[in-house]
C-alpha cells in the first residue's frame, strides 16, 4: 500500500524540505526526497507499505520519525488504505 511522507516540523539544514512539504511512496524512492532522510525512514516505509504497525504510535498506519540531523526534520508517515 502507499505510504504518504509529511515534512511536519524542524528546519531542514541543507534547504531541501520545507513544512507542508509531502511526498507518497508508490514504488520507487519518491523525486526531490533527501537522502539522508530517505535512509532514515525506508525501513518504516517499507513496514507500513506490508501492512505493518508500530506499537509506539499514537495511530496504527501512522510512524513519526526524526531527521538524522539532530537540528532537522520530523517526518509523518502514513499508509494510505485504499
Amino acid at each position: 500500500m502507499p505510504v504518504r511522507i509529511t515534512i511536519k516540523r524542524g528546519n531542514c539544514q541543507g534547504d531541501v524540505h520545507e513544512i507542508g512539504q509531502v511526498f507518497t511512496v508508490d514504488e520507487t524512492t519518491p523525486e526531490g526526497i533527501c537522502i539522508g532522510a530517505w535512509d532514515a525512514i525506508s525501513p518504516y516505509v517499507m513496514a507500513l507499505w506490508y501492512g505493518g504497525n508500530f506499537p509506539w504510535a499514537e495511530e496504527e498506519g501512522t510512524a513519526t520519525i526524526h531527521c538524522p540531523d539532530p537540528k532537522g526534520i520530523t517526518l509523518e508517515l502514513r499508509r494510505i488504505e485504499k
